[in-house]
């Protein structure tokens, strides 16, 4: 099956998963696939999935020194896991490491920090969690966070000064930037002022779902502009108004935001294990061969469904991350 041949040969990377954090709170074997999650290493390996970044979040019930211990767990459980995997999974800091995870199409995760609240709005705990391997950052949730205005907020914050400040130190230390979650104005205002290519990790069209965690057009071309992309989301409720949700509402929204912002700017971010209910024909990294071949069924070259598939985020990561 070509679809599949394609997943096995290209580099493949996930742009957004919570699987680590549901191993914290509710248990369960990342390295032997028990526990119930969407994301696993054997399920990694079956789908050809080479790179799952994963999301260090804490909800909004859990600010505080209570979420910054949470999120220190977090990193805990990846680091002892990358060390039980003997070599299997690695821990991507680098491009050298990314580079080598390339050649040897190998397994990796690279940590995320979804909300900045256990950062305590203290830039010295950047410093700390990037010697722990953070290296991207979405400045909120769906809630204002001390950096930045949530798209859930009533009323929205923009960017304040400890956001700007943020920005800054992310730029100087090579941690991506993901938009994914914040208030318009918030997205206006950090667009001004980081340097370097700006990812949105996972959301969808506004085209056909409307809602703020929805990118308008204008949204996917600005970040496209920076150099960076857009990663389409699996999340029902963005993919669709009513009713049950298929790769084919995922591939719908994917193919828009390549009309919007072209092939080398579009991505994919699951939300594996962050949500509950997930396309019927997308319940874990095995199924992307459906996504697959709805590209190979619209007549997409084997080039850009590569690119789709984790060249986009090479490229992206690749000048973003430090040497």
């Amino acid at each position: 099956m070509k679809a599949s041949q394609l997943l096995h040969t290209a580099f493949v990377c996930d742009g957004h998963a919570d699987t680590f954090r549901n191993l914290v709170k509710k248990g369960g074997d990342f390295l032997k696939g028990t526990g119930g999650w969407h994301c696993d290493l054997p399920r990694m390996r079956q789908a050809g999935l080479n790179l799952q970044i994963e999301a260090v979040y804490t909800s909004l019930e859990e600010v505080g020194a209570q979420g910054t211990a949470l999120a220190l767990q977090i990193f805990e459980r990846i680091h002892q896991t990358v060390e039980a995997s003997n070599g299997r999974l690695r821990l991507i800091q680098t491009r050298s490491q990314l580079v080598e995870l390339l050649s040897r199409q190998g397994q990796g995760v690279l940590i995320a920090l979804e909300g900045v609240d256990p950062l305590l709005g203290n830039l010295d705990m950047l410093d700390v969690f990037y010697r722990l391997g953070l290296r991207s950052i979405g400045l909120t949730h769906n809630h204002n966070s001390p950096a930045a205005g949530g798209c859930g907020a009533n009323p929205v914050a923009g960017l304040s000064e400890h956001g700007r400040e943020l920005l800054d130190r992310m730029s100087a230390l090579g941690i991506m930037l993901d938009t994914a979650h914040l208030g318009r104005q918030a997205f206006d205002e950090v667009l001004q002022r980081y340097r370097g290519p700006i990812v949105n990790t996972h959301s969808c069209c506004q085209k056909f779902v409307p809602g703020e965690r929805n990118l308008e057009d204008s949204q996917i071309k600005a970040i496209a502009d920076t150099g960076g992309l857009v990663a389409v989301t699996f999340v029902p409720k963005f993919l669709v108004t009513q009713g049950e949700s298929s790769s084919h509402d995922v591939f719908r929204h994917l193919e828009h935001m390549v009309e919007v912002a072209g092939i080398d700017s579009v991505a994919v971010g699951s939300d594996f294990d962050g949500v509950d209910v997930l396309p019927r024909d997308l319940q874990d990294p095995r199924d992307l061969v459906h996504l697959v071949q709805r590209m190979l069924d619209a007549g997409w070259s084997d080039s850009d469904i590569a690119k789709i598939l984790g060249g986009n985020w090479l490229r992206v990561l690749g000048s973003v991350l430090p040497n």
